[in-house]
């Protein structure tokens, strides 16, 4: 396109228009610019006059000459029947020249011919809404600068992409105070229902009040806006199509937001609420669903009662299906004039179930300091769900206590769930009041997760285990809409874990996940504690894919709570895989979540997983003043072996990697003790003094293959093949050193095969994929875990071979890239694996 055509900027179809008539102005041509009023005719027709001028084929003539040149037409939907006709006569001469513009309606029989000869001899360019990117451009050419993101997000959608909506509003952009495209009612004086009619006077006034009841929720239906407005059948069906081909409209059928904007805006008010309570009306004598109606109406900020209490009545509605759309629902009710104090507790819970725990945290604490009686109760379940979410358990506790005191049952037994969480025994047999009235199954669920958490406390504590599996499965159909500080699921599957029972953590997880149990809010902390499940059975592929969707279902932020677990994962992921890089980078955001949350119950494993990272960084400093909180937590609890057993376990991995034998005997010791009422305690016990043995070069093949499968067993496959690398890595009979390799490569899970470093860090592909590789597949595994700093012990235990292979791999590196020191090795390997395909 020329630099002097500009006024077509942005708009695609008339700029290649324009471009093929430049290439070629002498040509024969005919052209039919169709599309509804605003979307660029009369613009496309002025950009072609000003092309053929320039080309000297003169400007386009007046409708009633009919000489030689161009003749360009402009509304030719607005011509009588003799005009079209000269039109087509002129179309129809050797060499003509046509070019004509008008709406898809109404189509008289003059010009559907002209229509028909233009489709079969020339060209027809349909003019549509503008996307996103012809806005962009269009923006750029009427204010000489580019929008940012959101302003152009808001522009395209404020305007629909209507062409001469973009250019009104544009041209109130004047850079100081809110842009127009954020302002509501931009175009009020602007008149958009005038402009785009295409009516005369008296027929404007119909075009405005179909325009009035479509914003107020009515459909674009003939007989529906008859009742609500009180005209014949006739005009109205023929206003309606006037108003869809009038730019006016959105390719849904719904009015273009500024074009609603501007006509709620230059309404009188008692005008607006007339039409409103009729459309409701009417909507409800039809049958109409209250949620269709609401959505009908999302647009309309007027205060309104019976939209208020059609919102409010929706949102209930909503609450146990989706969460997120009754927040919105409840917040429009109070824009539409419902009381804000009475809905503030639903507006909390609805918040706090769709995962929105600051707007949650503050409705309800809000609504509490105002609220009485029964109310006053909702809102402190609510706040103290909320803070549980932030893990801010001692704070839920004090928000539950005086309800407790005072007789709730409810309230009494979160308290107790909240107190035992962290480190008060006096929550472990609270004497709470006997419930007046049967149970619901949120009710009976409660109960259970509360009783369960109590058993888990009690010998073994096996017993919880069947007790809140029974919890969750309780409450799984009430899905979505139960609010608890913590579900069910997640506390069967901490237990599952604290007992080496995974397999039930998984089943539940995935049942409550498909039941969407507790909200979206619960569905990241699922999603991670399966995370967790994978990652202790060495699958980290799938340990990190449930992670991501943890993630994804948090919307990228976490609670204070989800946040611990998430990060300990990280560095679990990364310790697993010996990728110290990785761990190195994870590290100094994974502290900040320990920091953040004071340790707990229920918090016991990232603490731990967290604790023999900083002893591989050399930062148990860090960590210490944690380990000493959760010592006297499990202490100020009796020492329960069941939470004990996994806590104790860590601190043995704790000083086998800080090489500090003197640390052992106070996590020994216990773990020794609780082997004699737990199944997994022995497990973990025998298998610490296996481990031991194998540290202090003591190793007895079939003692570790037994010790490292009973683990696999428990669900701690990573642990075991460990274990067995380690013997491995530091038995001098080479028979016996085989053997264990073979061990540890059949507990390796099978989808976790390639190096931990390699799924971080894509490597660019070879420029010459044909050319020979200089290392095999295997030296290329032991060269990527040189360079990142491993020692050959380490190298071993990752690969299940043995040290002195990993020696003898290095060796043959250096002899066949002919380097003479450990510098230059390191050297081009790094340029090397740069250049490596990955696997």
């Amino acid at each position: 396109m020329h630099s002097d055509d500009v006024g077509a900027r942005g708009v695609v179809e008339v700029e290649r228009l324009l471009r093929t008539i430049e290439a070629d102005p002498e040509a024969p041509r005919l052209v039919a610019v169709t599309g509804p009023g605003g979307s660029g005719k009369t613009l496309a027709l002025r950009s072609l006059q000003t092309l053929y001028a320039r080309n000297g084929n003169g400007r386009g003539r007046p409708r009633d000459e009919l000489g030689d040149g161009p003749l360009i037409v402009d509304d030719v939907h607005a011509l009588g029947d003799d005009a079209v006709r000269r039109i087509v006569t002129a179309a129809h001469r050797p060499g003509a020249q046509v070019t004509v513009a008008f709406r898809p309606w109404p189509v008289e029989r003059g010009l559907g011919e002209l229509r028909d000869l233009i489709g079969e001899h020339g060209t027809t360019v349909s003019l549509d809404s503008l996307d996103r990117g012809q806005v962009e451009a269009r923006a750029r050419h009427r204010l000489g600068r580019d929008l940012d993101g959101a302003a152009l997000d808001a522009l395209t959608a404020c305007t629909g992409g209507v062409l001469c909506l973009v250019d009104a509003v544009l041209d109130g952009a004047d850079g100081v105070g809110p842009q127009p495209w954020d302002r509501p009612g931009v175009l009020a004086a602007w008149d958009p229902v005038r402009r785009l009619a295409g009516v005369g006077d008296a027929d404007l006034p119909l075009m405005r009040d179909v325009v009035l009841a479509m914003c107020l929720g009515a459909p674009a239906d003939p007989g529906t806006l008859t009742t609500v407005l009180g005209y014949g059948p006739t005009e109205v069906a023929e206003a309606l199509q006037h108003v869809r081909v009038s730019g006016l409209l959105c390719p849904d059928g719904s009015v273009v937001p500024a074009v609603r904007e501007a006509a709620l805006a230059t309404t009188p008010p008692e005008r607006s609420d007339s039409v409103l309570a009729i459309v409701l009306a009417t909507l409800e004598d039809h049958g109409t669903p209250v949620l269709e109606i609401v959505g009908r109406t999302a647009g309309v900020t007027v205060h309104h009662a019976r939209l208020a209490a059609l919102r409010t009545r929706a949102a209930h509605e909503q609450v146990d299906q989706d969460p997120a759309r009754a927040a919105s629902l409840f917040a429009d009710a109070v824009a539409a004039g419902a009381d804000g104090e009475a809905l503030a507790v639903d507006r909390a819970r609805s918040a706090a179930l769709a995962g929105d725990v600051q707007t949650a945290t503050r409705l309800a604490d809000e609504a509490l300091a105002h609220a009485t009686g029964a109310r006053a109760v909702d809102a402190a379940r609510v706040l103290g769900a909320a803070l549980a979410f932030e893990g801010l358990e001692s704070h839920a506790a004090a928000v539950y206590r005086p309800l407790a005191d005072a007789g709730d049952v409810a309230a009494a037994q979160l308290w107790s769930l909240a107190a035992l969480a962290t480190g008060r025994a006096a929550g472990q047999h609270p004497d709470w009041p006997a419930d007046r009235h049967p149970p619901s199954l949120e009710d009976g669920s409660r109960e259970a997760m509360v009783r369960g958490v109590q058993q888990s406390l009690e010998g073994d504590g096996m017993v919880a285990l069947p007790t809140l599996l029974e919890a969750a499965a309780m409450l799984r159909p009430r899905g979505r809409g139960a609010l608890l500080p913590d579900t069910p699921a997640a506390l069967a599957a901490l237990v599952a874990l604290h007992c080496g029972a995974s397999v039930h953590a998984v089943t539940t997880l995935r049942e409550a996940i498909a039941a969407g149990l507790g909200g979206p809010v619960a569905q990241p902390r699922h999603h991670l504690l399966l995370a967790w499940s994978s990652m202790l059975d060495g699958r980290l592929d799938e340990a990190a894919e449930a992670a991501s969707l943890a993630r994804r279902a948090a919307g990228g932020r976490y609670g204070t709570r989800d946040e611990l677990f998430a990060r300990a994962i990280d560095v679990g992921l990364a310790r697993r895989s010996n990728d110290l890089a990785a761990l190195v980078e994870v590290w100094p955001t994974a502290l900040d979540a320990l920091v953040r949350r004071p340790p707990d119950l229920f918090g016991l494993l990232p603490l731990g997983e967290l604790a023999v990272a900083a002893a591989r960084l050399s930062e148990a400093d860090r960590v210490a003043s944690h380990l000493d909180q959760a010592d006297a937590l499990l202490e100020g609890l009796g020492h329960p072996i069941l939470w004990s057993v996994p806590h104790h376990w860590y601190g043995i991995q704790v000083a086998v990697v800080a090489e500090r034998p003197d640390w052992l005997e106070r996590h020994t010791k216990p773990l020794a003790a609780a082997a004699r009422e737990s199944h997994y305690a022995e497990v973990l016990s025998d298998a610490a003094r296996i481990w031991l043995q194998v540290l202090g070069a003591q190793v007895d093949p079939p003692a570790v293959e037994r010790a490292a499968r009973r683990l696999v067993a428990v669900g701690m496959a990573w642990d075991g093949a460990r274990l067995v690398g380690h013997a491995a890595a530091r038995t001098p009979d080479r028979a016996s050193m085989v053997g264990l390799l073979q061990t540890a490569r059949s507990m390796r899970p099978a989808r976790d095969d390639v190096p931990a470093p390699a799924r971080r860090r894509p490597r660019t592909p070879v420029s010459t994929p044909a050319a020979k590789p200089p290392l095999s597949g295997r030296e290329l595994e032991v060269a990527r875990l040189v360079v990142d700093g491993q020692t050959y012990r380490q190298i071993a235990e990752r690969l299940y071979i043995s040290p002195k292979t990993v020696e003898h791999h290095v060796a043959r590196m250096r002899q066949r890239l002919d380097l003479h020191s450990r510098g230059e090795l390191l050297a081009h390997l790094r340029g090397l694996l740069a250049q490596a395909p990955v696997g």
